[in-house]
């Protein structure tokens, strides 16, 4: 055991100095992988290796990762986020905390349709900041509201992540993308009551704007059909049975054709960068996986994570806290690793550890979700945190921190929930 945590400390070590080099991470895990089954593998296994990347994405799952990527792509492309804004502010200005209620309501529906945190950041940022401060509205809370709403594409399905971890930890998609449901609606409604509660107590940080009859707001909200009929067409088709989560895909990547047809907004360079940007993404994200399972399958053989859990087990904790230890941990992690790579970096040692400790697959796989969500607004490294910044020509980081550190708490607070109350996450999967 003793040789295995010191073969496991200068892995890590190894690996640290190689992705702070500026290296890809894909070819950083790669290469950590096949040193350690070069040197730990007997020499009649280790042609294992060979079958690794044909194992890997020889999933008919993993279709549906370029084909929901297309399917934002499109609508990003299409300007659709612009009409979900606008068709939600009428309603939504109505609420205390006015349009920045907005924020996060047309962050979360646009999630739905896209699937990407970091474009859903861009884009309604985008949208909102100019418009926002020129109106007066707290630069803080409006920047907040934009980097923490950005963030819940990852729990709101399709999420990718959500297909990331069915295909490695072989749960169910749509099992995943319906225990998603119920945390980010709290996520959503946490948020929101936050706004309010900041516009009631600092006067005038929130300026009330005139409300629309509510004729007129029912018309604006008109231009939400083409959006939410997308996703109703492609979360329904999963939970009636219709379709497979990757042929939802397929139904969702027609429908946002449809949509940009029939707005005729439809070009060839339109459908053309939506394509380059697929294929981009899915390439990268099927190097890493590559990479992550080679030093997966090298832990494995070392019995690196049935080692840890072992000593853990020894320890005798209450499995309240060692999920708290656990989340810990990937609140540190996120201030030095982005999301993404924080994910392929751990699932091959913290997933099995989770799963010889007995925790729930499911429950973890939405724990995951919410880990990569509070990573993408901690500094130094949460990427929205940085795209807002750019949107808003901000010359530091230090407001658009301050702006989003009550959401990041928020987080937190739902992360405890979640840990206390497990059910929460199970209790629509158990209705399947």
């Amino acid at each position: 055991m003793e040789l295995s945590f010191f073969t496991l400390s200068t892995a890590l070590v190894i690996l640290a100095a190689v992705l702070l080099s500026g290296i890809w991470i894909s070819i950083g895990l790669a290469g950590l992988g096949l040193a350690l089954l070069h040197f730990f593998l007997p020499p009649s296994l280790f042609r294992v290796v060979e079958t690794i990347q044909y194992e890997v994405l020889n999933d008919f799952i993993l279709a549906a990762i370029p084909l929901f990527i297309f399917m934002g792509s499109l609508l990003l492309k299409g300007d659709v986020a612009t009409k979900i804004y606008q068709g939600l502010a009428p309603l939504m200005s109505r609420l205390p905390g006015g349009l920045v209620q907005t924020n996060i309501t047309a962050c979360a529906v646009f999630g739905a349709c896209s699937g990407s945190s970091l474009a859903g950041a861009a884009t309604m940022g985008t949208l909102a900041v100019e418009e926002l401060t020129q109106r007066g509205y707290d630069r803080r809370l409006v920047y907040g509201s934009l980097a923490a709403g950005g963030t819940l594409a990852t729990m709101i399905p399709p999420s990718i992540l959500f297909i990331l971890y069915g295909s490695f930890s072989g749960q169910s998609i749509s099992t995943l993308f319906i225990a998603g449901l119920l945390p980010a609606l709290i996520l959503v409604l946490s948020f929101m009551a936050y706004v309010a509660f900041f516009s009631l107590r600092v006067p005038g940080s929130c300026p009330r704007s005139e409300h629309l009859p509510w004729r007129q707001t029912l018309t604006a909200m008109k231009s939400l059909f083409a959006p939410l009929a997308l996703i109703m067409a492609v979360l329904g088709s999963i939970y009636t049975g219709f379709a497979t989560p990757t042929e939802s895909a397929a139904v969702g990547s027609m429908g946002a054709l449809l949509i940009l047809t029939l707005e005729r907004r439809l070009t060839l360079a339109t459908i053309h960068d939506a394509a380059v940007m697929s294929i981009r993404t899915t390439c990268m994200i099927a190097l890493m996986m590559i990479g992550a399972h080679l030093v997966s399958t090298a832990l494995s053989f070392m019995m690196i994570p049935q080692q840890i859990s072992q000593m853990i087990l020894a320890l005798a904790w209450e499995p309240w806290q060692i999920a708290l230890v656990v989340g810990l941990l990937f609140i540190a992690l996120g201030c030095l690793i982005e999301g993404t790579s924080m994910f392929f970096l751990t699932f091959p040692i913290i997933y099995p550890l989770m799963m010889d400790l007995g925790f729930d697959p499911i429950w973890f796989g939405v724990m995951m979700a919410l880990f990569i969500e509070m990573s993408l607004i901690t500094p130094p490294v949460g990427l929205n945190l940085f795209i807002i910044n750019q949107v808003a020509g901000e010359q530091g980081m230090s407001r658009t921190i301050r702006g989003a550190l009550p959401f990041f708490f928020i987080m937190i607070l739902v992360m405890c929930l979640l840990i206390a109350f497990p059910g929460i996450v199970l209790y629509l999967p158990s209705l399947l």
